[in-house]
């Protein structure tokens, strides 16, 4: 089953997309960030990065996107959004739910049990979330002043990023690939980035990997770059 969103929770997550001027390629990224006491731990972030291998589905009018790990514990989830008694934010009606034992085993529990299902709040998860926002962008940004040395197109718009991550300390980890395994560059192009993207502000440090799976195509390449080299 796909994940789904609640018109409250669509309209709030529009609402901060307009009010951030983030672009037409948006996405909804949903994840499992570990467990707590009445089942999850999830990531809300609103992100133009998406990964060859993701999961994904539209949710009245989003697109959301899932990675491969996270979405067997996702698969029936319904995010809403609440603002009463003085509290706003995200919410998850999931259905694996189960939660965490509370009192140790033989022993009488110390209260009601939450149940598998329950929405659990999580506050203001996607804002905190949009924080990083601007540091992706600038990141991309950065990115696009690198060109292929075969192919005239920057090394972001030509596909080689696969993944864009940013943790609460601000130090990011790149995964990319090249066009090819035997590419001459293959030695000098991630220290080339990793020293790019430490150049931007707020970046505390940066980590590139390299890697060959999946495999790069030209279908990876943006609508920019195809046009740019005649293909479409």
């Amino acid at each position: 089953m796909p994940i789904t969103v609640t018109e409250t929770a669509a309209a709030e997550i529009k609402r901060i997309i307009q009010e951030q001027a983030l672009g037409p390629t948006t996405v909804l990224r949903v994840g499992i960030k570990g467990r707590n006491a009445t089942g999850f731990n999830y990531l809300l972030d609103l992100t133009e990065v998406r990964h060859p291998d993701d999961v994904v589905n539209e949710a009245r009018g989003l697109t959301v996107v899932a990675d491969p790990l996270s979405f067997p514990s996702l698969d029936g989830t319904e995010i809403g959004y609440k603002d009463e008694d003085g509290r706003r934010g995200f919410v998850f009606n999931n259905p694996h739910a189960v939660p965490l034992p509370v009192h140790p085993p033989g022993a009488a529990p110390a209260g009601p049990a939450p149940t598998a299902g329950e929405i659990a709040p999580v506050g203001a998860t996607i804002h905190n979330a949009l924080a990083d926002r601007g540091l992706e962008s600038a990141i991309i940004e950065r990115l696009r002043t690198i060109f292929d040395p075969e192919i005239p197109v920057n090394i972001y718009d030509l596909g080689l990023i696969y993944r864009i991550d940013i943790s609460p300390e601000k130090d990011v980890t790149i995964d990319m690939t090249l066009t090819a395994p035997g590419c001459p560059v293959a030695g000098s192009m991630p220290p080339a980035v990793q020293q790019a993207v430490e150049s931007v502000d707020a970046v505390r440090t940066a980590k590139v990997n390299l890697v060959w799976d999946p495999p790069w195509g030209k279908e990876r390449m943006s609508p920019e770059a195809l046009l740019q080299l005649g293909l479409m």
